[in-house]
């Protein structure tokens, strides 16, 4: 018996939702007609009988919202009933924050009365996430190697030592606080995750009589792994373009090193290998550093007030993240790897997507804020 009774309540329920709502909808319709023919008073009773104005549920669609508090706001003018006609507008725009942007079909007068009001976000709120290429940069050279030679170090057959950096992939992501400053000029505020890796290859050479350094060559392959907690702070400069909004961004980030950890081998004749040092136990990372950035992005409109983002930047270190005074504080490094940390700094290029949220608070301009918008226009 419960099973037949469930899905008919479920049905009896939708049912006077969807009768509740087409009446509304007739409601609308018949006020239109009769705003048309000039019956002005016999719009304002007629869309607030009932509770389509009052029930966000099974009253009027968001839609016919925006179109009643418009009838209404039109309607209150004609009357020259202006506390009823802005109380009207605050509603529309609860509603419909952007529309006085958005309908071109708006007359001279609703248009001045929405002229009177902030329509615009008073900030947005953004998430996202992508993938960071991360390189680094040798400021100064450091090693256990010979530097007498304009190579590093050499065996009797004049062979060179070899050191590179290869970069990797990583992960970005994060939160975003955004403020209109002036007229499509932003300041962007972020909260960013960010994990880096890159890795060291090294053909050493070695004469010495030490059992760890028996070989005249070995190979040192070893892989660094970061993750900050980065705070960027900049500047977005946009171009409209009707839905989509292509960007410029720029600005400084200040980060904070969360982890930092190191694994490799060491090949050759004696074999060597290293897991998981922590570079932060050792105090061999500076825990704080700080970046520049730079970017290109597009933005795409959804529904009007939210947006869809792509974004293509590029951050360049500024500091050098290795603690200099303890670069030689693991022995792991030095003797076992033969590897002493040059002076670096940390680069990433980074593709991300996301999504903005705008917040608003429709209120009506003090005097003085009217004043102003005024002198600029």
């Amino acid at each position: 018996m419960k099973k037949i009774l469930i899905p008919l309540v479920l049905i009896l329920g939708l049912s006077v939702r969807a009768y509740a709502q087409g009446g509304c909808t007739q409601k609308l319709s018949e006020a239109e007609d009769l705003y048309e023919a000039g019956r002005l008073y016999e719009v304002t009773k007629k869309l607030k009988e009932g509770s389509c104005l009052l029930d966000a549920k099974s009253g009027f669609t968001k839609e016919e919202r925006i179109r009643a508090y418009r009838l209404l706001a039109l309607v209150y003018l004609f009357m020259d009933n202006e506390p009823d006609a802005e109380d009207a507008v605050v509603n529309l725009l609860l509603v419909d924050p952007e529309h006085p942007e958005n309908d071109p079909n708006d007359p001279a007068e609703l248009k001045l009365l929405f002229a009177k009001y902030r329509s615009k976000p008073i900030f947005r709120l953004g998430v996202y996430a992508g993938m960071s290429y991360a390189s680094v940069h040798s400021m100064q050279e450091y090693g256990t190697y010979n530097f007498n030679n304009e190579g590093f170090d050499r065996d009797d057959s004049g062979t060179d030592l070899s050191k590179e950096y290869g970069s990797l992939l990583g992960f970005k992501g994060g939160l975003s606080i955004e403020y209109m400053v002036v007229k499509n000029l932003e300041i962007l505020l972020r909260i960013e995750y960010l994990r880096a890796s890159y890795e060291v290859q090294a053909q050493l050479l070695s004469n010495g009589s030490n059992d760890d350094f028996n070989a005249n060559s070995f190979e040192v392959s070893l892989l660094e792994n970061q993750q900050w907690m980065n705070f960027p702070l900049g500047l977005r400069y946009n171009f409209p373009l009707g839905n989509v909004t292509p960007y410029i961004t720029g600005g400084a980030s200040y980060g904070f090193l969360l982890k930092s950890s190191m694994t490799g081998d060491r090949a050759g004749l004696a074999t060597k290998f290293l897991t998981g040092l922590d570079l932060m136990e050792l105090d061999m990372r500076n825990k704080t550093n700080w970046s520049y950035f730079g970017g290109l992005g597009l933005k795409i409109n959804i529904k009007r007030t939210n947006s869809l983002f792509f974004e293509a930047s590029y951050s360049v270190g500024a500091a050098n993240f290795v603690n200099g005074q303890n670069r030689y504080a693991s022995d792991d490094l030095t003797i076992k790897m033969a590897h002493v940390d040059d002076d670096l700094t940390l680069n990433h290029l980074a593709v991300t997507v996301g999504f903005i949220k705008s917040f608003y608070n429709p209120k009506k301009y003090s005097e003085k804020k009217l004043k102003k918008l005024n002198q600029k226009k």
